[in-house]
C-alpha cells in the first residue's frame, strides 16, 4: 500500500520579523545609525519597526530595527 506524503502542519514563519502590537522602536528620526552592509545613515521615518534610512548618496532604505546599531559620536 503506497501513501501520498504527508503534509507538514508547521506554521509558516514569515520572511522578516513582526512588530508586535503597540511596538515602539528605540530609535528616533534623527538618529545616526550604523548597518553592516550600507555603511552610516540618518534615520529619517518610523513606521512601527520599519526605520526609513538615508545613506550617503541619497540612498534611502526601509530596513527593520533589529538590523541597524545607532552610530557612536
Amino acid at each position: 500500500r503506497t501513501s501520498a506524503p504527508r503534509k507538514s502542519a508547521k506554521p509558516k514563519v514569515p520572511a522578516t520579523p513582526l512588530a508586535p502590537a503597540n511596538y515602539v522602536s528605540h530609535y528616533a528620526v534623527g538618529d545616526g545609525i550604523s548597518h553592516p552592509m550600507f555603511g552610516n545613515g540618518t534615520v529619517t521615518a518610523i513606521d512601527e519597526n520599519k526605520l526609513t534610512i538615508e545613506f550617503p548618496e541619497s540612498v534611502t532604505k526601509q530596513i527593520i530595527d533589529g538590523y541597524v546599531r545607532r552610530r557612536q559620536l
